[in-house]
């Protein structure tokens, strides 16, 4: 799974009625399956310290975190590369 650009913790930007940090964390540690975590270092909507509180809560025992500069709209064309990658490397060989 890839996902992120979200956290346990929302910025103005987000109406506060969205705003479910006890959901979030109990689901976060249903998550086991290998996971790729995408952070913007720069969130203007997800601040990173709430980002990364969401990826140690993550229950995957192979889990990866990957952070890159700019605002949260802001997708760097490595980082896309990496999702891909990451995807494709744990599909199963077919048979």
């Amino acid at each position: 799974m890839v996902f992120g650009k979200f956290g346990l913790w929302q910025g103005p930007a987000l109406h506060e009625g969205l705003a479910a940090p006890e959901r979030i964390k109990r689901d976060a540690r249903r998550v086991t399956v290998p996971t790729l975590f995408h952070i913007q270092w720069h969130d203007e909507i997800f601040p990173r310290d709430g980002q990364l509180a969401l990826f140690d809560l993550l229950g995957s025992p192979d889990k990866q975190l990957i952070g890159y500069s700019g605002p949260h709209a802001e997708t760097k064309p490595a980082a896309i590369t990496l999702w891909r990658d990451f995807i494709t490397g744990h599909l199963p060989a077919s048979a």
